[in-house]
């Protein structure tokens, strides 16, 4: 029986909450409609949260917002999360007074491995949503599950505002570089399948190439391009395992020539073509 997403959402089913081994994302990518709280109590597995990769193990709490690229890599065979996913409009709501840069500061690390205190934290804050999700006749029941989501929002929220401050970081970033940063992050995810020059992003940004290439070496020390083949790339593969469209039809999907000049491009930066990734996958 092929595995299911746990954590999509619906018009009909706002939030979902549970246990899983997140089967589905085994080697698979795929953008989540939702917002998505995981937090792991058994095993391990390698994350991919857009171009952010870390190690999932005990008492690792995951937090990203809709429309991230997620997926999973060398899960072993005992990972177990507990899982809450919220819909875009309940997550909106929940976050709507809390300021820009924390959630840049999520996007940049949606992991966090957390002390036991606050592993137990954690426990009760998933037993209380798990109580309200299976009361289905509770006339409030959206209402309070928002309200849990903003209740951890905040706890975050006041980690970040207190010890954002402690950590020195070896590179010197101004804020606006990194608010920079984070737009140039957020265009490259709405536009990378179409355009691909590094001077439209520095347009877009309305800043010259190069200092827009010395904002994302600074920061995510690579060049531009590099940072925009990997989103690329990651479309691809999506694309790949998540669907039946031929290389072709991949192809002109993301604006390239032909197949075969997307079968180079994915071979150059990932050793294997389009058709030996996808076979391989399954």
């Amino acid at each position: 029986m092929p595995a299911v997403n746990p954590i999509q959402t619906s018009p009909e089913e706002q939030f979902v909450v549970g246990i899983s081994d997140l089967a589905y994302f085994n080697n698979y990518a795929s953008h989540c409609n939702s917002c998505v709280v995981l937090f792991c109590t058994a095993g391990s597995a390698e994350m991919i949260v857009n171009q952010y990769r870390a190690t999932l193990q005990r008492n690792a709490l995951v937090f990203f917002p809709p429309g991230a690229l997620f997926m999973l890599t060398d899960r072993t065979e005992d990972f177990s999360v507990r899982y809450c996913a919220f819909s875009k409009e309940m997550f909106a709501e929940a976050a709507f007074r809390l300021e820009p840069g924390f959630f840049h500061s999520l996007r940049e690390r949606p992991v966090e491995i957390v002390s036991e205190d606050e592993a137990e934290g954690a426990d009760v804050w998933f037993r209380m949503v798990e109580y309200t999700y299976r009361d289905k006749e509770n006339l409030y029941r959206n209402t309070i599950i928002r309200n849990r989501l903003q209740n951890l929002l905040l706890e975050c929220y006041d980690k970040y505002l207190r010890f954002s401050s402690r950590r020195k970081s070896p590179v010197s970033k101004t804020s606006r570089q990194i608010e920079l940063f984070h737009r140039f992050v957020s265009l490259t995810h709405e536009h990378c399948t179409r355009r691909r020059e590094v001077a439209f992003y520095a347009d877009r940004l309305c800043i010259s190439s190069r200092y827009l290439s010395a904002i994302v070496r600074n920061i995510a020390h690579s060049s531009v391009k590099e940072f925009i083949d990997r989103s690329v790339v990651l479309e691809i593969k999506m694309l790949l395992q998540g669907t039946d469209l031929s290389v072709q039809e991949i192809a002109y999907r993301l604006h390239f020539p032909d197949q075969s000049y997307l079968g180079r491009y994915f071979k150059h930066h990932t050793g294997l073509s389009p058709t030996q990734y996808r076979n391989a996958s399954k």
